[in-house]
């Protein structure tokens, strides 16, 4: 090894130069921290491990250490061995803070001295190989998320032409993860009509869902082409036979809904049972699967056999993916289609609102499995906005509603918000401010994990010094941190406000002490860290706190424009 001997005393020096050369090792010496310092800066990686004493003329070994630390490579660890006859235990607590990282006792022990060499030595080996597989890890992981990043546009790209402004659609859309398996889609019809294709691929994740990228780029073209539900499926089946592998399928539904709104053409492969819901929201006939999914059967045995239903005034259609009647509870056990049927016993003005609130009252929040589509046809005259306003008198309460719960595994990951806003940001409504609403739940989330569940002080943050302390502080617990919950809400409403206004309303929970809200987020301050608090009310059309600080809701008016400076 290489050793960097630092002492001023000359007989010290030549005491462990010849101690270390005759155990074969490298030496370089230094006789003050100024040159030990431009020893290290002149060697740098080929030094192995540095014999500091403390005491010298110049710069002393403190200083020296200090400033060797700053100019190690990132990542690449030198031991730094203090020579010293002190014994106070504050001078000793002084070397360790430093930047030492053991101590040698003067007069030397040869014994001692190899042993902590070999010692160190080993812990070096050790610390430059984890350094090394972290480059590595860092490396495989940034490609990873730019690999995931691209796959996830062209997943929102291929998936934004839905309709967001029919008074004929509700939909609510709930994946179990970043990538979903459901697909849903909706497009009008050249008669001024509305045309849905709600599907569900075979298994999670990312796996299912490269199937929706034929069909979402297909759709519109199919739509414009004003084929029947039956030569749509016939065309989609064809196609998903000669790209998926013969263990994936599409189970779907695809509707047409006439521009009267009095009449649905209806083709069904494979889904769950649908409904036809009288106007007073009780079921008036059950909707079954007549062929069999797509991408199962050749062309010459595919089904394009379809039906065609009547719908009166106030009549709704209900379609959806089995997700939701395998929903499960906490005991395991399965929401099922007779749970599903039950929201609809006594009847109801508000079916879809009935059946996702019978569901969550069941479910109590349990972890979902599968991903969850539903999407509501009201029967009556299409109507497609030119603009951005929804009628508020066919869209009552909740379009549709997110849940994920983080735990300390989630906190340490890069950006559990990022993977949130793969799911928002694939939504036509919320794309416009996709940015804003992305920074709007970066902040709340930070608060809620920081002031929340690590109970940090922003007050840290008020000198360069106490800024890099907290960030560090932050680091120590979150690593350290073993309990902890943080609950995300989002939900697309009308709030009650008399003008019924599209808001994202936003609900983060999390299960720390509490915090005071204007002392610890520097609410009532104008520095760096309150300009989060300032974004968050900007923005907002109502913040609220709750629970000492453990909780906040937020809507975010989706509809409106924003110019933040």
């Amino acid at each position: 090894m290489k050793v960097l001997v630092v002492d001023d005393q000359e007989t010290n020096r030549a005491i462990l130069v010849w101690l270390l050369e005759d155990d074969g090792h490298q030496v370089i010496e230094a006789k003050d921290g100024k040159q030990a310092v431009e020893a290290y800066e002149k060697h740098d990686v080929d030094i192995d491990i540095i014999l500091m004493d403390v005491i010298m003329p110049v710069m002393d070994g403190l200083q020296a250490a200090k400033k060797i630390k700053s100019l190690a490579s990132d990542g690449y660890h030198v031991p730094i061995i203090f020579l010293t006859a002190l014994d106070d235990d504050k001078a000793l607590s002084q070397c360790l803070e430093s930047g030492g990282d053991d101590f040698l006792s003067k007069p030397y022990n040869e014994a001692v001295l190899k042993a902590k060499i070999a010692a160190h030595q080993r812990i070096r080996e050790l610390t430059n190989q984890i350094s090394q597989n972290n480059k590595e890890l860092t490396l495989h992981n940034s490609r990873w998320e730019r690999e995931q990043n691209i796959v996830s546009h062209i997943f929102n790209k291929a998936l934004e032409h839905n309709l967001s402004d029919c008074s004929n659609l509700r939909t609510h859309i709930a994946p179990a993860s970043t990538f979903n398996g459901d697909i849903l889609l909706s497009a009008p019809s050249p008669t001024g009509g509305v045309y849905v294709f709600i599907g569900d691929f075979t298994g999670h994740g990312l796996g299912a869902s490269i199937g929706t990228l034929p069909i979402a780029n297909s759709f519109d073209q199919l739509v414009q082409r004003h084929l029947s539900v039956g030569e749509m499926a016939f065309e989609f089946n064809r196609m998903l036979l000669t790209m998926l592998p013969d263990y994936m399928f599409c189970c779907a539904c695809i509707l047409e809904l006439n521009q009267q709104g009095n009449s649905i053409q209806l083709w069904m492969g494979g889904l769950p049972d649908g409904y036809i819901l009288n106007a007073n929201g009780t079921i008036k006939e059950a909707l079954k699967s007549q062929s069999m999914p797509l991408g199962i059967e050749d062309a010459d045995s595919f089904n394009k056999g379809f039906e065609v239903k009547t719908l009166q005034e106030g009549e709704r259609v209900i379609l959806f993916t089995d997700g939701i009647i395998e929903a499960e509870n906490p005991e395991g056990e399965f929401f099922t289609e007779e749970g599903l049927q039950s929201a609809f016993t006594t009847g109801t003005k508000d079916p879809m609102g009935s059946l996702l609130k019978t569901m969550n009252d069941f479910i109590q929040g349990a972890e979902q499995h599968d991903d969850i589509t539903l999407v509501e046809v009201c029967a009556g005259e299409v109507k497609i906005n030119n603009n951005s306003t929804v009628e508020t008198s066919i869209y009552q309460g909740i379009l549709w509603k997110i849940q994920c719960d983080l735990t300390p595994e989630d906190f340490r990951k890069s950006d559990p918000i990022e993977e949130l806003m793969s799911v928002l940001g694939a939504q036509t409504s919320l794309r416009p401010n996709k940015d804003i609403i992305g920074l709007l739940l970066a902040e709340l989330y930070s608060n809620a994990l920081e002031h929340g569940i690590l109970n940090l002080s922003s007050e840290l943050k008020r000198s360069e010094e106490g800024f890099i302390s907290y960030y560090q502080e932050r680091s120590d617990r979150l690593n350290n941190l073993s309990e902890g919950l943080i609950q995300i809400n989002c939900e697309l409403i009308h709030d009650d406000t008399p003008e019924h206004e599209l808001v994202l309303r936003v609900r983060i929970q999390d299960s720390g002490n509490g915090f005071d809200v204007d002392e610890m987020m520097g609410g009532a301050h104008e520095d760096s860290f309150g300009r989060g608090v300032s974004l968050v009310n900007q923005v907002s059309k109502r913040t609220q706190y709750l629970n000492n600080g453990n909780t906040v809701e937020v809507d975010f008016p989706v509809n409106r424009s924003f110019n933040l400076e």
